[in-house]
């Protein structure tokens, strides 16, 4: 009882001192004790180094082992830096104080299903467990590892006994689909799919499987007809599994056969963006992802997932995720995708000629609409658009009606170029093209809206534009950013007021429409809170003209601005 005394002060200390909200590093000069290493532990992972964060939290909880919440930091924290054989050990101590801990129990059921021992993984996954973010996961393997046992009734009723959302209930159908096809019922498993189909869950993977059953039943003209089917509506999806299963059919080659360990680490790696990621838990997404990794390191699927979590997560993050894509090689599904990330690193880094060198070969090998925008979007975000209007003018002018409509963004980015080079008659008409091809595109309504306000044009449609991209997304601030700045440019400041503060409030740190709130606060005669919010916007990232701007605003008031100096839209 002592040692849980100890534990629950611990506890209780950090939490005050979190709530104080106190950025400083603790006073760790103590780490050979408890509360010495819990507390560095946290620091650690306030400030996102995750490798002083496992050895902090390792520590501790080698000095209590019987403490589980600090067991369970230790092994979350051995997991995010990739240290599963870590993890293993870390959750067979914490076994020994609580043999109903699911964290434990899930590293240790999955690592036990990696190496094959499926009577062991049941054994962990047995029994209930509370915790909302492991359960499904220790479900979902439990049920491939009962199949791996042969024991397909038992794993057909750990799967239909999914609950608790609509998107895991579905989910779980696409696993009876496959299991159906493992023991040779095509048929049905395609009936399955079809109810999966209807849902829209999991609609890319519900695609591959049933292409994958498909070609299993040596149907291949009927998954060619599938595949080619979905790309007609989305010709993005020819540089994923996609494309890169169609091409395999095409050429005779076979897909990926159902298989136990293979099914269980994708059923492990689609819930993490289909459902955690979804609902705003990025950690839970991660976990999962870890879990297919170890499952199957050649599951890239969930190396590419993986790896656009870890880029934005600093440095080593980048660099975790960049040993995660260079291993790719081009007979995998994700290999575009992959060099499209490292390319992304690189001008995160800004070196953009290695960024441009990996476009420019990748477009070398296979072209696409996507490759080939890439290396128009390369010069656009870095403001060269007079190097970026080329390759979208000749993208765009390559598309017909109907792979514009089915992908708009080249056209779209083709007129916001035009409009930041002056060349207004030629952005309009692409706006217009867009919407004249799809009238509630909501990037379309909110920009060509925002600029024909900005130059007090066509007002009253610009009006119904811009209340119709908010009706569509009313928490986007870009949006109601624009309906603020609509009301400033017509003189109605209180109404502006109201709205540009709703914009703020939905996007903090968005320079321009924190810009936007220091110009009606200025009009209303609140010129301290104008000056504040001016201040403010000049720490979040402004662009070049913005600044420029807003300190001569600094200096002088609004009215020291040069009438053709306009905030950007």
């Amino acid at each position: 009882m002592k040692h849980r005394l100890i534990s629950l002060t611990l506890t209780s200390i950090l939490a005050l001192s979190c709530y104080a909200g106190a950025t400083a590093a603790p006073d760790t000069s103590d780490l050979s004790s408890l509360y010495g290493n819990y507390l560095a532990g946290t620091y650690a992972q306030k400030i996102e180094d995750r490798a002083a964060q496992q050895k902090y939290f390792t520590n501790a909880f080698l000095q209590e082992p019987t403490d589980t919440r600090i067991g369970r930091r230790a092994i979350v924290s051995a997991i995010e830096t990739g240290d599963m054989a870590g993890a293993v050990k870390l959750s067979e101590r914490l076994r020994k104080a609580d043999k109903t801990e699911a964290m434990a129990r899930a590293v240790l059921g999955v690592d036990a299903f990696q190496r094959g021992k499926n009577k062991l993984t049941i054994k962990y996954f047995s029994g209930r467990s509370n915790d909302v973010i492991m359960t499904p996961m220790m479900q979902l393997v439990r049920g491939w590892a009962e199949a791996g046992q042969k024991d397909y009734d038992g794993a057909r009723e750990t799967f239909a006994n999914f609950g608790g959302s609509e998107y895991f209930e579905a989910f779980s159908e696409l696993q009876l689909a496959k299991l159906d096809a493992l023991e040779g019922e095509i048929d049905l498993a395609l009936e399955r799919l079809d109810a999966v189909d209807e849902t829209g869950v999991s609609g890319i993977e519900a695609l591959l499987t049933r292409a994958r059953i498909l070609d299993q039943a040596n149907r291949q003209p009927d998954a060619i007809t599938a595949l080619e089917d979905v790309l007609a509506e989305n010709e993005g999806l020819s540089i994923g599994p996609v494309g890169f299963y169609l091409k395999r059919l095409k050429a005779g080659k076979p897909l990926p056969r159902i298989s136990i360990k293979g099914e269980a680490a994708r059923a492990v790696t689609d819930p993490a963006f289909g459902y955690f990621a979804r609902n705003r838990s990025i950690d839970g997404a991660e976990l999962y992802l870890r879990f297919a990794h170890h499952i199957d390191p050649k599951n890239t699927k969930a190396s590419i997932w993986l790896g656009s979590i870890l880029e934005d997560q600093g440095e080593i993050g980048q660099d975790n995720a960049y040993d995660l894509y260079r291993v790719m090689g081009e007979d995998d599904p994700y290999y575009v995708s992959a060099r499209l990330n490292i390319a992304n690193i690189y001008f995160n880094r800004e070196e953009d000629d290695k960024a441009i060198e990996v476009l420019e070969a990748l477009n070398e090998r296979e072209q696409s609409v996507l490759t080939r925008e890439s290396l128009g979007r390369a010069r656009f975000f870095r403001e060269n658009y007079a190097e970026a209007l080329p390759f979208y003018k000749a993208l765009v002018d390559s598309m017909s009606d109907e792979e514009i409509t089915a992908n708009v963004e080249p056209l779209r980015f083709r007129a916001i170029i035009y409009e930041r080079l002056d060349r207004w008659p030629e952005a309009e008409a692409d706006f217009k093209r867009v919407l004249a091809l799809v009238p509630d595109d909501v990037d379309t309504l909110n920009y060509l809206g925002y600029t024909w306000v900005d130059r007090g044009e066509n007002l009253e449609e610009a009006f119904d534009m811009i209340r119709e991209a908010v009706k569509q997304e009313p928490q986007s601030g870009a949006i109601v950013d624009s309906l603020g700045w609509a009301h400033y440019k017509l003189g109605q400041y209180q109404d502006a007021r109201e709205k540009l503060e709703d914009a703020v409030a939905l996007s903090p740190s968005s320079a321009t429409i924190i810009d936007h709130l220091g110009d009606v606060y200025y009009k209303l005669g609140r010129k301290r809170e104008a000056g504040f919010q001016w201040k403010r916007a000049l720490e979040f990232d402004p662009t070049d003209d913005e600044r420029a701007t807003i300190k001569i605003k600094l200096e002088g008031g609004l009215e020291a601005v040069p009438v053709t100096a306009k905030p950007a839209p």
